[in-house]
């Protein structure tokens, strides 16, 4: 069976760097590749909103789908040469990234982080993190805070 290497990127500035990373750590493994992008679904803020605008958050996240969705094939296009699958869906990152590429039987997954340190990622959460601490495969991660510590 072929190696899977489940890429997962938030579409952020840094994801190109991850991808290409994780594309070529693929090469490298002889492995096929899945491009992953959860767009993250906000609860306790939609349910606050959702009496508010009930059909309003249906077509935003669609729209946040079509747009990730347009920008991995972009990227696909650009490694013709691989064998890439390209995966959007709207959730939780932190546990959906690991549903996901257990669903897909990957071997490996390739996950960046952004540098939060202190406050910021004691609020908003390690995504990184959480899949390191529970993925049960391999995780490749992609430091993105390239200054010195």
């Amino acid at each position: 069976m072929k190696n899977k290497v489940f890429i997962a990127v938030d579409l952020s500035e840094q994801s190109t760097i991850i991808i290409n990373k994780g594309i070529e750590f693929a090469k490298n493994m002889n492995s096929s590749v899945i491009v992953a992008s959860i767009i993250p679904i906000y609860i306790d803020y939609l349910q606050s909103q959702m009496a508010l605008i009930p059909n309003q958050w249906d077509e935003i996240y669609n729209t946040q789908k079509e747009h990730a969705l347009n920008e991995l094939k972009k990227i696909k296009s650009k490694h013709a040469d691989m064998d890439i699958d390209l995966l959007v869906e709207v959730g939780n990152p932190k546990f959906d990234v690991i549903e996901k590429a257990n669903e897909v039987n990957a071997s490996y997954i390739v996950v960046g982080t952004h540098g939060r340190t202190g406050l910021s990622h004691t609020v908003m959460g390690s995504t990184a993190e959480y899949i390191i601490r529970h993925a049960t495969v391999p995780v490749l991660v992609v430091p993105m805070d390239r200054g010195e510590h």
